[in-house]
């Protein structure tokens, strides 16, 4: 296990319990560095579902259901759509988009004061649910729409963890067995989570504590603007691939002859595709 993931996963937890959110942006712009997309996404429902269980008892009291119904109503509804596309990621690809939707989500919650307050009523508010659960499920990270949401809702802070938590805790919990269903947590997946555990919940629990006496939305800005540096950070390697020059593939062919058996002749051959890039060799092999 790399310090790296511990630290990560402690300071990930810290700011889940100060501001009711962003553990999945905050580990995931760190660990899809590190790991495979289709390990990352279920570890970090994990770590947030951990981290969430924490330190909702900070804001219970807070909690009414008839606001947060009709966001689990859409978000219950979208998570298996979501789980549906998480197979299909690939490492650079998830960075790409995990990157674009971070720079996007992060440049509007720096500008969230000075958006217009709404309130659009409950079938909205199921609208953004289902976004939520889309997001959670394919890649772990529902809470961008909710947060600016609730934030457009001119909610205080400690309504909004509490909605935040009970619908991520409900939601997480359905995420994580549509992934065990498709097979993506194993073993070694769980190993490495229950390493990380006491990191989260350290980092939940102080994070919580600490959430009581401090300037949440000065802090709650640091943290959007390091986000918005990371987002920026995953997407550079995208462009520059995007932006290299690509020579057409040259095809060399190289053919051996020998002889099988008494006057009979077969011809092996290989041929070689070398593209572009040293990574996308392709070798193809026929006989006559």
């Amino acid at each position: 296990m790399l310090p790296e993931i511990l630290l990560i996963a402690a300071v990930s937890g810290f700011i889940q319990g100060l501001s009711g959110f962003a553990f999945a942006l905050v580990a995931t712009s760190f660990w899809a560095w590190m790991l495979p997309p289709q390990q990352v996404v279920p570890l970090v429902v994990l770590g947030s579902l951990l981290g969430q269980l924490t330190s909702i008892l900070s804001v219970r009291g807070n909690i009414e259901p008839t606001r947060i119904a009709p966001f689990l109503v859409g978000g219950v509804m979208g998570v298996p759509l979501g789980a549906a596309v998480l197979q299909a990621l690939n490492a650079q690809l998830f960075r790409a988009i995990f990157g674009i939707g971070l720079v996007f989500f992060c440049t509007l919650m720096l500008r969230a004061n000075h958006l217009p307050k709404i309130n659009p009523g409950r079938p909205a508010d199921g609208c953004i649910g289902l976004v939520a659960g889309v997001l959670a499920g394919a890649c772990g990270m529902g809470g961008p729409p909710l947060t600016l949401w609730c934030s457009l809702r001119n909610w205080d802070m400690a309504t909004q963890r509490a909605t935040f938590h009970a619908f991520f805790i409900v939601i997480q919990i359905q995420v994580l067995a549509f992934y065990a269903w498709q097979g993506l947590i194993d073993q070694p997946l769980i190993q490495m989570f229950l390493a990380v555990a006491p990191s989260i919940i350290a980092g939940s629990w102080l994070g919580a504590r600490v959430g009581r006496r401090f300037s949440e939305r000065m802090f709650q800005r640091t943290v959007f603007m390091l986000l918005l540096a990371s987002g920026v950070s995953m997407l550079t390697p995208a462009v520059l691939w995007a932006g290299r020059s690509q020579p057409a593939p040259q095809a060399i062919v190289h053919q051996h002859l020998h002889a099988v058996g008494t006057g009979i002749g077969k011809e092996v051959g290989m041929v070689r595709i070398l593209q572009p890039y040293p990574e996308e060799r392709v070798d193809v092999r026929f006989a006559s």
